[in-house]
């Protein structure tokens, strides 16, 4: 089990032993943070050195500015798993404070990554910043460090068609529904969890019960509308498919933003249970139906088009 360690709780020499390090936010954890990552994963399969993986427990630019500017993409607690997933044997988290916004690009280099964190090389991403005012950068590092016993690895920004795979542009994609991107840049595709609570029955008066989540808007929220998901159930084994609608449910004037799931040929009541779903295609747009018999009519046929989706996709789940 990979240890997580408060950077706050480590003193002078807590490693004994040197570390290869990677530092970031890593907020999506998509595919150039797991290039990074990866590759310092294998240097300390190389040397036989520890992995350690520095990151943060929310967006510095939220702390600094003292303003949510930056949703998160996925929890802490995801992206956590995920690093673990890829080989780092240490991981230390930084609950971003006053203190750590004022360290000047110096103290960073010799408090954090020499002192603290005992590093034998470091892995970034060429647009790293750090320090005060983000006054460190990538030239800042190589300067520090020219003469030192520590190596400064500086890894180029991944393009997938032509375009640098961000953080940023993957906030883009949430905003379009642009679900197969998304999927392309962090190599999985954008997931909701939480724990199922109850609504207004509204779907089940109607002969289509939903699973409920109340969403979370200080993460990134895929534009609303209706989408294709699958879903994992606490304590099901098999992965289910289901039509989902992400929205104010204007049909009913419903204000408070929902995931709604109808799980596919699903009778059993899941209220209480955490689930996680996972959108693979963008349907429709969210609509407002003037009566109920034509919110029927359509439900009915996005049912069955994402009956036949599956079963074309062979996704293993009908």
């Amino acid at each position: 089990m990979v240890k997580i360690i408060s950077l706050s709780e480590i003193k002078d020499n807590y490693f004994k032993d040197k570390n290869i390090v990677v530092i970031g936010f890593f907020d999506g954890v998509h595919k150039g943070h797991e290039n990074i990552i990866r590759k310092c994963a294998l240097k300390s399969l190389q040397t036989g050195k520890k992995s350690l993986a520095l990151t943060f427990d929310k967006p510095p630019q939220n702390i600094i500015t003292g303003r949510k500017e930056k949703k998160l993409i996925i929890s802490f607690e995801e992206k956590i798993k995920i690093i673990r997933r890829m080989g780092i044997n240490r991981i230390v988290a930084v609950s971003f404070n006053k203190y750590f916004e004022n360290l000047t690009p110096r103290q960073f280099c010799e408090d954090i990554i020499a002192g603290k964190l005992n590093a034998a090389e470091v892995f970034v991403g060429e647009n790293f910043k750090f320090g005060k005012n983000a006054s460190g950068d990538t030239d800042y590092l190589n300067t520090f460090f020219k003469n030192s016993e520590i190596t400064i690895n500086i890894i180029d920004l991944l393009k997938i068609n032509g375009k640098t795979v961000s953080s940023t542009e993957i906030r883009r994609f949430y905003e379009k529904g642009e679900i197969g991107n998304i999927k392309l840049f962090m190599g999985r595709y954008p997931s909701i969890s939480g724990k199922v609570v109850r609504g207004f029955n509204r779907g089940s008066r109607i002969g289509f019960p939903t699973a409920n989540i109340e969403l979370d808007e200080n993460y990134m929220i895929p534009k609303k509308g209706v989408y294709f998901a699958r879903i994992n159930i606490q304590g099901y084994k098999k992965v289910l498919p289901c039509v989902v609608n992400i929205g104010n449910n204007p049909t009913f004037g419903l204000r408070k933003l929902l995931l709604e799931a109808h799980i596919i040929d699903f009778k059993e009541e899941i209220y209480n249970r955490l689930i996680k779903v996972e959108l693979i295609r963008f349907h429709r747009q969210e609509l407002k139906f003037a009566d109920e018999k034509e919110l029927i009519k359509q439900i009915e046929s996005d049912i069955e088009e994402g009956i036949e989706f599956f079963k074309v996709k062979n996704y293993n789940i009908i």
